[in-house]
C-alpha cells in the first residue's frame, strides 16, 4: 500500500487530537503508577507519549476512521472505497467496439491505499493517488497506474502507465475514464459497481 493525498485538513486536526490524548494517557499511567507504588522492572518500561501515539495512531488509522459518527459530525471526510468492485470498461484500443468485463479491488486505510484492477488480458496496480472531496461533481478518485499484460496477450500489448480518473456519486457506482501515455496512448471509460456498499 502506499499513502494518497487530500485536500481536506482533517489529517492535520486529528494528529494533533492524537498527540493530545497520547500526552494524557501517559500522564495518567505515570499517576497510577506512582499511586500504587508500581515499579516496573528495568527490562519493561511503560509506554512513552510516542508509545500511546503509536498505537493512538494505528488504531485510528485500520480502524476508528471509518466509525459513522465521525462522518456525520464531519470530522472525517475521507470516503471509504475499499471492497471490491465489478463492471467493464470500453477502450479506444479497439474503437469502443466491446465492453471489458473488470474487477476493481481497493484496500484503503486512512491514510493509505493500493487500487488492483484485473481484466481477461492484464492487471494493474496503483502508484500513487489522491481523493478529492470538494470536487463540484463529487468525490473524485484519481491515480497513477502500471498496467501488466498477460503473457497469452497480443503483442502490441506491453507494460505501460497510465492515469485514472473515478467519480463515486454515492450510489455504490465509481465511474469515470483513463489514459494510457507515451507510445499506447489509448483512452477510455469505467463503470464499477461496489459489491459490498456496507463499507460506504
Amino acid at each position: 500500500m502506499h499513502p494518497y493525498s487530500l485536500d481536506t485538513n482533517e489529517r492535520k486536526n486529528i494528529l494533533l487530537g492524537l498527540a493530545i490524548f497520547s500526552i494524557l494517557f501517559a500522564w495518567i499511567l505515570n499517576k497510577v503508577l506512582v499511586y500504587f507504588q508500581i515499579n516496573l522492572p528495568w527490562y519493561l518500561d511503560s509506554p512513552s507519549v510516542m508509545g500511546f501515539y503509536a498505537l493512538l495512531f494505528g488504531l485510528f488509522d485500520r480502524v476508528c476512521w471509518n466509525f459513522k459518527i465521525l462522518q456525520k459530525i464531519k470530522l472525517i471526510k475521507t470516503p471509504n472505497l475499499s471492497g471490491v468492485w465489478e463492471g467493464n470498461l470500453s477502450s479506444s484500443f479497439n474503437n469502443y467496439s466491446k465492453n471489458i468485463k473488470a474487477t476493481l479491488k481497493i484496500f484503503q486505510t486512512w491514510t493509505s491505499i493500493k487500487i488492483l484492477l484485473f481484466t481477461q488480458d492484464s492487471s494493474s496496480y496503483s502508484e500513487s493517488a489522491s481523493i478529492l472531496t470538494n470536487n463540484p461533481e463529487g468525490i473524485l478518485l484519481t491515480y497513477q497506474y502500471i498496467n501488466n499484460p498477460k503473457v497469452n496477450t497480443t503483442n502490441s500489448m506491453h507494460i505501460h502507465r497510465g492515469t485514472t480518473r473515478l467519480l463515486f456519486n454515492k450510489t455504490d457506482e465509481l465511474q469515470g475514464d483513463y489514459y494510457s501515455g507515451r507510445d499506447r496512448k489509448n483512452c477510455g471509460t469505467l463503470i464499477f459497481k461496489n459489491q459490498n456498499p456496507c463499507n460506504q
